[in-house]
Order: structure tokens, then C-alpha cells, then sequence
């Protein structure tokens, strides 16, 4: 399905494993029913990698990346609970966009989805997105067994991070996002290999390292009107 909202909050993590029994009970019972408590916070869910890419991918969809300007999620985010600031520093391999959604189509949420991050060569960000969101996009939902594809693209602006949000991580940005959603695993990778190939993306402007990753839901919080 399309993505709730106007904006989301993409989060790439491993754990180290001293922390990773907390982080499995920590992250479903306290901070993802915190997060989607903030008004404009619309839907939560988590995967894990089913490759080598870095193992847990969180998904906000919100309202509009207003909301993360908003005094209720800068309190939260500088005042972390007991159970955060003891899981938070096991993160590893942390990247976080805060995203301005570009694309966005489907029928149905997937329990497979296939991340792609890529950032344009100099001078060739405009022909690169426009080509992505064109040409590719509207591609993915019409093919068998997909059932949704977005392209978004952090806002530097929003992700510069915060002494309280850091807490012993070092946190990267990505560029240009996108996700495709389906049925299977297979499904995902071969619409990504088709539609997007590297060689696809390169002759658009996109720079050579395309970083993709394989992932399976593991589960998802909706925010419920009262």
C-alpha cells in the first residue's frame, strides 16, 4: 500500500550482543508504542535482514516531516526512558533518514521489502531523481506479487542529529531511498535487479556503490484513532 502520511523515518541498525535480548523486548513493548504515541506518528513497523545487509530495519510513517520539528518529539527525543539510554549505545551499524517522500503506490503492505540507498554524482541529483521516479517507479506495482514501492529522500536538515539522540552511536545519513515491497523474497529482488539495476541507476547519475538489502517483517504497531 502507499505510505501513510507524507514523510518517514527510515532506521538501519545491528546490535552488539550483550544488548540484543533487551533490544528484542525493548523495541516492540516500550519504544516503538512510545514513538507512535507522538501526534502525526501513523504507523511502526520492523524487519530483519534475510541477507548480510545491517540486520533490523525500522519504518515510521508520519504525517509530514513537520512532526519531527513538533515539541512533543524533541522532548522525547532528549529525554530517553531508563530502558533507552541502556539499549541505545548497543546500536551498531546506525543509519537514519528522516525522509521527505518523493513516490509512493501499492495495494497492500508486503511482508518482504527490498531497501535500496544510492546518492546522485555531482551535479546530477535532479536528473537522477526525476529519472527514478519517472521511469522506475510506477513500474513496481503492476508486476506480480508486489505490492508497493516508494522512493524518498532524507532531509539533512531534519537528521543532524542531537546530543540525546546520539548517545555513544555514530549515526550516518543516507541519500535517496527506496523500498520495495511484496509477497516474497524473490519477488522484491527481481523487481529491484529489473526496474533498478546498478547499472540502471549509474547511467542516471547515481554514484557506483548502491547499498540493497533484503528484509522480512517481523512486526507492525498502528496509532489508533481514540
Amino acid at each position: 500500500m502507499a505510505l501513510a502520511g507524507k514523510g518517514l523515518v527510515a532506521i538501519w541498525n545491528g546490535i552488539r550482543d550483550d544488548m540484543r535480548e533487551d533490544f528484542f523486548e525493548w523495541h516492540p513493548r516500550e519504544h516503538m508504542v512510545e514513538r507512535l504515541s507522538i501526534p502525526g506518528f501513523l504507523r511502526g513497523r520492523r524487519c530483519i535482514a534475510l541477507d548480510d545487509s545491517t540486520e533490523f530495519l525500522t519504518l515510521y510513517e508520519i504525517r509530514d516531516t513537520d512532526v519531527l520539528l513538533s515539541e512533543t518529539y524533541k522532548t522525547r527525543l532528549l529525554n530517553p526512558t531508563p530502558w533507552s539510554t541502556k539499549v541505545l549505545p548497543g546500536f551498531t551499524d546506525n543509519t537514519r533518514g528522516a525522509c521527505q517522500i518523493l513516490f509512493s503506490e501499492g495495494h497492500a503492505m508486503g511482508g518482504f521489502v527490498l531497501t535500496l540507498r544510492f546518492e546522485a554524482q555531482p551535479g546530477r541529483e535532479q536528473e537522477l531523481l526525476d529519472a527514478v521516479v519517472r521511469e522506475a517507479m510506477p513500474r513496481f506495482a503492476p508486476t506480480a506479487r508486489i505490492t508497493g514501492a516508494h522512493c524518498v529522500r532524507n532531509d539533512v536538515a531534519l537528521t543532524g542529529g542531537n546530543a540525546g539522540n546520539q548517545r555513544g552511536r555514530v549515526i550516518l545519513l543516507p541519500d535517496v531511498i527506496v523500498l520495495i515491497e511484496g509477497l516474497d523474497a524473490a519477488a522484491v529482488k527481481v523487481a529491484g535487479e529489473r526496474w533498478l539495476s546498478d547499472a540502471q541507476l549509474q547511467a542516471w547519475g547515481a554514484k557506483p556503490v548502491v547499498a540493497r538489502g533484503l528484509y522480512q517483517l517481523e512486526y507492525s504497531i498502528q496509532a489508533l484513532a481514540a
